[in-house]
């Protein structure tokens, strides 16, 4: 079965009208291949796959900027009740509000980690509204670093252009090129030493220098595939290894049989004239507080469901947020980390430069920073402890006329 393969840029959002495609033959290879403006797609899929009205042949990569690969462990004791308890978990890791952004769950296995895509609602609706105007249904929409070949042993590079796709396993992202070595290296500690990753790459290659930088001997770093990105991407995509952002109010609608269809006008004649009356009937406040009703009587329910237990104190998404192990104010959590290192890096004089950020509830923030000197790691540790936040040299060394370090910070 052929296939369409669509990918929206990183700046498509911010202006770009322009959308790759590209047509993938029943043994995966590339059938066609083009790029064009949002408002000529619909033109290009007529020619060249107008059967994309059936989602099962539709996938769509959306840029990996904007979307956030997070993993977490999520309660419940069925795959629904974890989809549903997921924005609770990811919550205190956005800086943005959690109703404005849509929150996809990737495969389930109950005790383990889940992989949860985020994205803001309103970009899922240009991406869709953009494929609705083109006569396209995409049955599967994910990062496209998520779309990276990934492996247990190895950490996986598509370059593209002046950016990096990275994938290894629980990691997607879009890194620039110049920050590359600094991600790489945080990645390959985050392996067991005993056996350490290969560098997959695709599209280019490190070079000596850089690959020194992250930590690859030679021999670790292999050549995997050649030809654009988006044809590497279709050739190597895994469905069974990316999160669908197409769930809940954004999972594709089931194509309507054709009986369906004769009676459809019909129904939804009647469904405006029963809204119309129910309008009538309840004022826009009335309407408000019973949807405040029943969402907080649905989250009560969530809350009694996985932790077995029949009256719920408080507010449930707040008792919710601290069964997760989400910190209360004052406590060294994410962004009280992250806010006062960026405080700090913004007031102090000279010149520092932060190329990676990781983050665990038991290791606390870790950081790798460029400085001017070791003076300036110890000024920067200075005012860190000024605000009641500790932080520890793990490592330092001369790096290109400036000091390379790479920090522990906790509170």
């Amino acid at each position: 079965m052929s296939r369409l393969m669509l990918r929206f840029g990183e700046r498509f959002l911010s202006g770009e009208t322009e959308v790759e495609w590209l047509v993938q033959s029943e043994d995966r290879n590339t059938a066609s291949h083009g790029r064009v403006a949002a408002e000529g797609l619909a033109e290009a899929v007529a020619a060249h796959a107008p059967w994309a009205g059936d989602p099962a042949r539709v996938v769509v990569f959306v840029a990996a900027a904007d979307v956030l690969l997070l993993c977490a462990r999520v309660p419940g004791r069925s795959a629904a009740q974890i989809r549903q308890a997921a924005p609770y978990a990811v919550e205190e890791f956005l800086a943005e509000d959690i109703d404005a952004m849509h929150v996809a769950c990737g495969a389930i296995a109950r005790g383990a980690p889940v992989e949860c895509l985020v994205a803001p609602r309103t970009a899922m609706a240009a991406w869709l509204e953009v494929l609705a105007g083109a006569g396209v249904a995409a049955g599967f929409m994910t990062s496209d670093a998520m779309a990276v070949e990934v492996a247990d042993d190895a950490v996986s590079v598509l370059y593209d252009g002046e950016a990096a796709l990275v994938r290894a396993r629980g990691h997607a992202a879009a890194v620039d090129r110049a920050n590359l070595p600094g991600v790489l290296d945080a990645l390959r500690a985050s392996f067991d030493e005993a056996s350490p990753p290969m560098l997959r790459q695709a599209g280019g290659e490190m070079t000596a220098i850089e690959l020194s930088q992250a930590g690859f001997a030679p021999e670790q770093a292999e050549a995997v595939h050649g030809g654009p990105p988006l044809a590497y991407l279709a050739a190597v995509f895994d469905q069974g290894a990316a999160a669908n952002l197409l769930q809940g109010e954004f999972a594709p609608r089931r194509q309507t049989s054709a009986s369906w269809a004769a009676w459809r006008s019909v129904a939804a004649s009647a469904g405006a004239v029963a809204l119309l009356a129910l309008a009538a009937q309840a004022g826009q406040g009335a309407w408000a507080n019973r949807q405040a009703d029943a969402m907080r009587a649905q989250a009560a329910d969530l809350f009694r469901a996985i932790y077995d237990v029949q009256r719920v104190p408080g507010n449930p998404a707040t008792r919710m947020r601290f069964r997760l192990g989400q910190v209360p104010e004052g406590a060294s959590g994410f962004h009280r980390l992250l806010g006062n290192l960026g405080i700090v890096l913004q007031e102090l004089p000279g010149r520092y430069d932060l190329m990676s950020l990781t983050y665990s509830e038991r290791g606390g923030l870790g950081a790798q920073v460029l400085v001017s000197d070791y003076d300036a790691l110890e000024r920067l540790q200075a005012a860190l402890v000024a605000r009641g936040i500790a932080l520890e040299v793990a490592a330092a060394e001369q790096f290109e006329q400036r000091v390379r370090a790479r920090l522990r910070i906790g509170g």
